[in-house]
């Protein structure tokens, strides 16, 4: 063994991202802050890196650790991380693809464990939950756009539709079509999380415009749900599972997040704010609120089982869950890089306060096991889940 790795004398955690202009080059500051005081009560060690700073010749990494007595993020070198807890956003393939050769060596390092390997793609996470008769019900209409025909057909059939990206997060680059008196009309949000509405005569025109905002991605043509208040401002709920200190998922929280007005997203990156479930639920849909949450709960927990049974280990995903004027509830997307603004928001800080907690509890309960990880049948090898993770973008 490399003494470098034989002389840690605290276990250590890297928090691995993709960089950031500045100093320290590091995203989500104030979370990460929060995580190394919660790993040091734990008797872990947490720093910050990303995959293109590891020497790997003495086995080490330049990483920056929070100091409380000092009050600022300090640069060092440690050794390579015992858990790696992935919180790297691409924004391009060409972006992961300079991270794969790294990453795939770090995973194949004896030793290093990560906590979860990212999902990939929203076509791919459809798929997956697609296999589940429970989960099936609950899971709108959705194809793939392979082109303007598409749209075409899901108009003159539906009268309107959904478009968002394979890959994205934070409700960029989504789209809702519909027919209207005068032709058509297009709301959604731009990749730069700007507001867009256009109204176009004809359906030639709607589809050019359509390829060109949808030009050079891939896209998911999925069925308009009415998602939305009594004010008509849209809304989902955000429920986040996470593992436990036993390994076990466990429902961390349950959030509303409602959308700005005009919006066709309840995303609070566009805008939107969160409220807390039960009163929300229960002024929109009265008692049958009580049956609709615990839907939500079973939704929440089941969806990690079956998209761990064929993708691989995962640390914790962020599920979304509409509720239409019905009172039916819909899964509309699984990420496995949450985040926790949701729940930070709430007065109940308790959600907040173990949606830190959690991935460090998880990260103590592996390293402490040690064993070896034995993945369902079927799912992916962790080096698989990383070639594949390109196809998220």
């Amino acid at each position: 063994m490399n003494t470098n790795r034989a002389r840690a004398s605290a276990r250590t955690v890297g928090v691995m991202v993709c960089p950031v202009p500045g100093e320290p080059p590091i995203p989500e500051k104030q979370f990460f802050r929060r995580l190394s005081s919660v790993g040091e009560k734990l008797g872990l060690t947490v720093f910050v890196f990303s995959p293109h700073r590891i020497d790997w010749q003495r086995e080490r990494v330049v990483g920056y650790a929070y100091s409380a007595t000092a009050g600022r993020w300090q640069k060092k070198w440690f050794p390579l991380p015992d858990a790696v807890y992935d919180r790297c956003f691409y924004s391009t393939p060409q972006s992961f693809a300079a991270f794969r050769k790294p990453l795939l060596r770090l995973a194949n390092t004896p030793g290093v464990r990560f906590l979860g390997y990212g999902l990939k793609g929203k076509w791919n996470v459809h798929q997956m939950l697609m296999r589940d008769e429970r989960l099936r019900p609950h899971i709108p209409k959705t194809e793939l756009l392979e082109g303007a025909d598409d749209i075409e057909r899901w108009l003159e059939e539906e009268g309107e539709l959904f478009l968002k990206p394979h890959g994205g997060s934070h409700g960029r680059g989504v789209l809702h079509i519909a027919a209207s008196p005068r032709g058509y009309v297009a709301i959604g949000r731009t990749y730069r999380n700007e507001q867009v509405r256009y109204s176009f005569r004809s359906l030639p025109k709607l589809l050019e415009w359509t390829a060109k905002f949808t030009a050079g991605r891939k896209y998911l043509i999925q069925r308009f749900l009415r998602l939305t208040a009594d004010d008509g401002t849209a809304f989902d709920i955000r429920a986040l599972v996470q593992k436990n200190g036993k390994g076990r998922w466990s429902l961390t929280g349950i959030a509303v997040r409602q959308g700005a007005p005009g919006s066709v997203t309840s995303n609070l990156h566009g805008g939107g704010h969160a409220e807390e479930a039960e009163p929300f639920l229960r002024k929109l849909y009265g008692k049958a609120a009580a049956d609709i949450l615990q839907t939500v709960r079973d939704i929440a927990l089941r969806v990690p089982e079956v998209l761990e049974t064929h993708h691989g280990r995962l640390a914790e995903l962020g599920v979304d869950i509409g509720v239409d004027a019905e009172g039916r509830v819909w899964v509309l997307e699984a990420n496995s890089k949450p985040g926790r603004s949701s729940f930070a928001a709430l007065p109940d800080k308790q959600a907040s306060r173990d949606a830190i907690v959690n991935p460090l509890l998880y990260a103590k309960y592996l390293l402490d096991t040690r064993g070896p990880y034995a993945a369902p049948p079927g799912s992916m090898k962790s080096t698989d889940a990383i070639h594949d993770a390109s196809d998220a973008i």
